[in-house]
């Protein structure tokens, strides 16, 4: 079966940025691609209220104009590739969520029509982000030239094999380097006594000693699987949500997980760290759901 990449597309210019990164990941996974455009269905819930007769029919058609130029877009780009739209009524963020429920990986922007540049993550993206069933790309950041880089985000007690593949297959797919980087919090406070701060010292050089143990002996079975792939493993020390979005700025990709909802709903649950990183990261920001 055909792997699919649904991307959200507004013809705003991070949704043409979206549709630009759909593109490459299509390449990269010899994947199609549908592009969503939505649009409200104004409803008149007053007696008195009116609503011109073509209305609705004048806003779908909108859409439909737009999610086409995003189509012409693609295919003049990538000639061959397989690519259709989808335009669809309602709450944008259900519908993106609903779209992409079977596909390999959703692309959004970081803001749609309306936003502003450099500010956070928009309520859409955000909303379309929990309501989301698969690996759900954001992209952000400033346009640079390829860091070939990409970065995972390894949480050792909580290391999802769907997280740390899709790290491994993005860096793969890309030819670039993989970090991951696992970071922990080793600024213990010390003691005035000498004694005591070799103590301190030798146990924290032990403990990351043991952390960089761990990250490989998890990621053995993935480094035997994508033996391209150039690895390097990072134990850092600091507050999680700033060194990793530190390492965003010289990143091409930064990949987190998130838990699944588990309400019976779909969706994902990011958690502290992922909902940083969507609003701060200076590199696209891939939340995988585990």
């Amino acid at each position: 079966m055909k792997r699919t990449i649904v991307v959200g597309y507004d013809q705003s210019p991070s949704g043409d940025r979206a549709l630009a990164q759909a593109g490459r990941e299509a390449a990269w996974r010899d994947a199609a691609v549908t592009v969503v455009t939505g649009y409200h269905a104004v409803a008149v819930v007053s007696p008195m209220g009116y609503m011109p007769v073509d209305y609705q029919t004048t806003v779908k058609n909108i859409a439909g104009k737009i999610a086409g130029d995003g189509v012409q877009w693609l295919r003049n780009r990538y000639p061959g590739m397989p690519v259709d739209s989808a335009v669809i009524a309602g709450p944008t963020a259900e519908a993106l969520a609903e779209a992409s429920r079977d596909a390999d990986l959703l692309v959004l922007g970081n803001r749609g029509r309306g936003g502003f540049a450099g500010l956070l993550l928009g309520s859409v993206s955000m909303r379309t982000l929990t309501l989301a069933s698969c690996p759900t790309m954001i992209v952000r950041g400033k346009p640079r030239e390829p860091a070939d880089s990409v970065v995972l985000a390894l949480d050792i007690e909580d290391a999802a094999d769907e997280v740390v593949e899709f790290a491994f297959a993005e860096a793969a797919a890309r030819g670039a380097r993989l970090r991951a980087v696992n970071v922990w919090d080793l600024d213990w406070n010390g003691s005035a006594d000498p004694d005591s701060a070799d103590d301190l010292d030798t146990a924290k050089a032990q403990a990351v000693t043991d952390i960089r143990k761990t990250m490989e002996a998890r990621l053995n079975h993935w480094r035997t699987k994508y033996p391209a792939v150039r690895l390097t493993v990072e134990v850092a020390d600091g507050t999680p949500s700033a060194v990793l979005t530190g390492r965003t700025e010289d990143a091409d990709l930064i990949v987190v997980g998130a838990h699944r909802r588990g309400d019976g709903h779909l969706g994902m649950r990011p958690g502290p760290i992922a909902q940083t990183l969507l609003h701060h990261a200076d590199c696209p920001v891939a939340v995988v759901p585990r």
